[in-house]
């Protein structure tokens, strides 16, 4: 059950980067930061200037977290690394998440 999760982690993760990474080269809003309501921002290029790097960090931390988490189920366990690994990625999430918050009321 816990590698199902270690791997939806790690594939946010992968997937985060790869987004804001098509993001930033394409100059054009991806569903997954924007959710349905892409079509209303208003400064799209500001919008992806702003949370490109942000999303990095986060896709960064969440594919860390997943690979840490895989290790310790699968290959031997490292108790006092995934403590701190959980506080770091709740805390990024909260931190990327009041980002997405920010930017929404800033560029839409």
């Amino acid at each position: 059950m816990l590698l199902l999760f270690d791997v939806i982690i790690l594939m946010y993760g992968l997937y985060t980067i790869y987004s804001s990474i098509m993001m930033k080269r394409t100059g054009k809003l991806s569903g997954w930061f924007t959710g349905a309501g892409g079509a209303m921002v208003r400064d799209a290029r500001g919008y992806i200037g702003y949370i490109y790097g942000r999303a990095l960090v986060m896709g960064a931390v969440a594919a860390l977290f997943g690979v840490a988490a895989l290790v310790n189920d699968c290959i031997m366990p490292i108790h006092k690394v995934m403590q701190a690994l959980i506080l770091l990625f709740l805390t990024v999430c909260v931190w990327f998440y009041a980002t997405i918050s920010r930017a929404k009321r800033r560029f839409w």
